[in-house]
């Protein structure tokens, strides 16, 4: 599982970045607010402002940390400002193990099984 930022960027209007980001399934996103003067609060739809997050998030803060448990593409809104916009792709990713797939050496230079 990997957690990644996206950073909310100032400008008018503010921009997501990335967008989209692609994720897999049980990867965790958290929002990070880089603009100076104004909230934005990411949701999944004006009508669900708490979709994501029960708050807005403040100026050159984080917000709290969203999982994503199924294959989906989800786009957003920022409920403050209309026309702010994102999207999260997840994928069921095949994540290798700890030596991404390759064998290891042994001590004198033998594959091991």
């Amino acid at each position: 599982m990997s957690i990644y930022k996206i950073q909310i960027k100032p400008g008018k209007p503010a921009v997501f970045d990335p967008n989209p980001l692609k994720v897999c399934v049980n990867d965790s996103v958290f929002w990070f607010n880089g603009d100076p003067n104004n909230a934005h609060w990411p949701a999944p739809s004006a009508a669900d402002p708490t979709g994501f997050i029960a708050y807005q998030i403040p100026p050159n803060t984080p917000s709290g940390s969203v999982g994503f448990g199924s294959i989906q593409t989800i786009p957003y809104v920022c409920i403050n400002h209309p026309g702010e916009s994102g999207k999260i792709i997840v994928e069921s990713c095949k994540k290798k193990g700890a030596f991404g797939g390759k064998t290891k050496k042994g001590a004198f230079g033998r594959t091991t099984r």
